[in-house]
């Protein structure tokens, strides 16, 4: 699954929404349908927004109702489930769903880590939330995601909100991809209000600019800006982008080994994707330390502690492999900063290894690490890594695609500043 959303590209789709409403025992009454086209585009769960002014009124109904029970409804749950470390799994047996047999797996994600939110009147609470996932035994392939939202606080005037996503193979630009076929939201009031919307998606294809298009975000009423593609270059001048600056930190910042020596081991969590579409060199990272760091048995940089960093170079490559070449990124990344109470530290450090989704597709060439090329280690003679500058980590992601999302581990050393 991490590798179907790593790997997938930028879709659209058409998407048949049908809306009921129900108060207390009521039979469900239907509202109004929609037909939207919707899709993942630079990482965002889009909609585009209809021409006449009755549709627009209506997505805006669906988006308001997305907007109370969560942040998305067919990707952003899947991509925080399956591409970070956050979430905690429980094997449960086989059962038969919907006339098949499938495998189970039920998930639960804390609210210390969650990024799911509940809205009403104006009132936010973040949450956290568990689920199930089935697949099917003979390929592993993920059939249906079900999540509910846990402990949900009286004020929001909110009873429950379960939502599914059902998935099946679609083919783009010839090659068959994982993507959701079927989602359901239902959101039960405590007045006994229940809401339900449920959408089919059809004829789902790679994304392609159309000019004058406009673009919503779910559960947002502020229109997003997509603009259309670079063109292919047409000399090897202009084939690289257009240098960009790192950005300047400050000569003045004390080190970082004024609080921790040299060698010090931690882990921090890359908030930012890293995407060959929309990352650049001198595109800047933000990072949140995830553990204590201890010196002698005292916290001296706390969990949640901030930290910068940007991308040196992006190098895309291929090695020989079986009867073709096959390809492979180096992303170059170094640390700027980091905030200790009031105070501010230039960092240097080194990258030693990753958490998921790295971990599946990628390698550390740089780390003492001996385990640094994971399962690539057979092939690690193949790949050509540059010399890297004071304090510069390169990681290595074995894809034809470069498109990591964010909120991932990195872990560190740090090392001494340059002379």
């Amino acid at each position: 699954m991490a590798d179907t959303l790593n790997g997938t590209p930028d879709f659209i789709c058409s998407v048949s929404i049908e809306r009921t409403e129900r108060t207390g025992n009521a039979a469900p009454a239907p509202l109004s349908p929609l037909q939207v086209n919707a899709g993942i585009i630079n990482g965002k769960e889009l909609y585009v927004m209809p021409s006449s002014d009755a549709d627009q009124a209506l997505l805006r109904r669906v988006l308001a109702v997305y907007k109370r029970a969560g942040t998305g409804t067919f990707a952003m749950y899947a991509r925080a489930v399956f591409l970070t470390t956050e979430a905690t799994f429980y094997i449960v047996p086989e059962k038969t769903k919907d006339g098949r047999t499938l495998s189970r797996l039920d998930f639960a994600m804390p609210r210390e880590v969650s990024h799911y939110s509940l809205t009403n009147s104006g009132r936010t609470a973040n949450l956290g939330y568990s689920g199930s996932i089935w697949t099917d035994p003979h390929n592993q392939e993920v059939t249906r995601v079900l999540l509910q939202a846990d402990d949900i606080p009286q004020d929001l005037g909110i009873k429950a909100v379960t939502q599914t996503v059902d998935y099946a193979r679609v083919s783009i630009l010839g090659i068959p991809v994982l993507l959701p076929l079927a989602t359901d939201l239902t959101l039960r009031e405590l007045s006994g209000r229940e809401l339900r919307i449920t959408g089919r998606f059809n004829d789902c294809h790679q994304f392609s600019y159309k000019r004058g298009e406009q673009f919503v975000e779910n559960g947002l009423e502020t229109m997003v800006s997509v603009s259309a593609p670079s063109p292919a270059p047409s000399s090897p001048a202009a084939a690289a982008p257009a240098p960009v600056s790192p950005p300047v930190v400050p000569q003045v910042l004390p080190s970082i080994v004024e609080l921790l020596p040299p060698n010090t081991y931690f882990e921090m969590m890359l908030e930012d994707p890293i995407d060959e579409r929309s990352t650049i060199e001198g595109t800047k990272l933000s990072f949140t330390v995830s553990r204590d760091i201890k010196k002698g048995g005292k916290v001296v940089v706390p969990m949640g502690a901030a930290a910068t960093g940007h991308v040196t170079r992006i190098l895309r490559q291929t090695y020989p492999f079986e009867t073709g070449q096959k390809g492979y990124y180096l992303v170059g990344i170094q640390l700027e900063t980091i905030d200790v109470g009031d105070r501010r530290f230039r960092m240097w450090a080194n990258l030693e290894r990753v958490g998921p989704p790295a971990t599946q597709i990628g390698f550390v060439p740089l780390s003492v690490d001996p385990n640094r090329f994971g399962q690539f280690d057979d092939r690690q003679t193949l790949f050509v890594v540059p010399a890297a500058e004071h304090g510069e980590s390169f990681l290595g992601i074995v894809s034809e695609f470069l498109r990591l999302g964010g909120h991932w581990k990195t872990y560190w050393t740090i090392v001494k500043p340059p002379a």
